[in-house]
């Protein structure tokens, strides 16, 4: 991924507030700053298919899921953008660090001091 053009692909849980602020980040963020990696904005995930689909066609993803195992297990997901409701936040960055993900997580990251450790 040295080249200049290369990509980082990105696959965000959740389309709410926040996920509507982090898409915008994410489409512009290389106009703004010179990244190493130019962000690709892979797929969105959330729990109704019809209105993540909406979503992701209104914000600029590719695709669009319901279920965030599935934006953690794709080969073409680089880094696992966190929008989702605090509580659960921890379980999904903990499982998108285990395959091997780079997490950006929304506050909190963990609701207890138990789930900060993990």
């Amino acid at each position: 991924m040295t080249e200049q053009n290369a990509t980082l692909g990105v696959g965000m849980i959740g389309y709410a507030f926040m996920g509507a602020v982090h898409s915008h980040a994410w489409r512009s963020a290389h106009r703004f700053f010179d990244l190493p990696l130019t962000p690709r904005m892979q797929v969105l995930c959330g729990r109704d298919a019809t209105r993540v689909a909406e979503a992701a066609t209104r914000f600029g993803w590719e695709e669009s899921v319901t279920d965030w195992r599935d934006v953690i297990a794709r080969d073409d997901v680089d880094l696992v953008d966190v929008c989702t409701p605090g509580d659960t936040h921890a379980e999904i960055a903990i499982a998108a660090l285990e395959a091997g993900k780079h997490v950006l997580c929304e506050k909190p990251l963990a609701n207890s001091v138990a789930e900060a450790e993990r």
